[in-house]
């Protein structure tokens, strides 16, 4: 059986300051998704889903990697 890797403490912090920065751009998405539906812009509303589904998948693989995992696709 395999050890689990060890995450080393620079790389946890830095994982941490991303964890951050990626709550800070979902509180801006979540305003200019507010805004766009306001707005009723579907083009924006279109593109402020793909950047959803990018700032999740930041948000997925940062807290993988805190755990000293790695999952290749997804």
């Amino acid at each position: 059986m395999a050890t689990k890797t060890r995450v080393a403490n620079k790389t946890l912090w830095a994982l941490e300051d991303i964890a951050a920065a990626t709550g800070d751009a979902w509180a801006a998405w979540r305003i200019c998704h507010d805004e766009a539906r306001r707005l009723m812009q579907p083009r924006l509303l279109a593109n402020l889903g793909i950047i959803g589904e990018r700032l999740a998948t930041i948000e997925r693989k940062t807290q993988q990697a805190r755990r000293g995992e790695y999952v290749e696709k997804g």
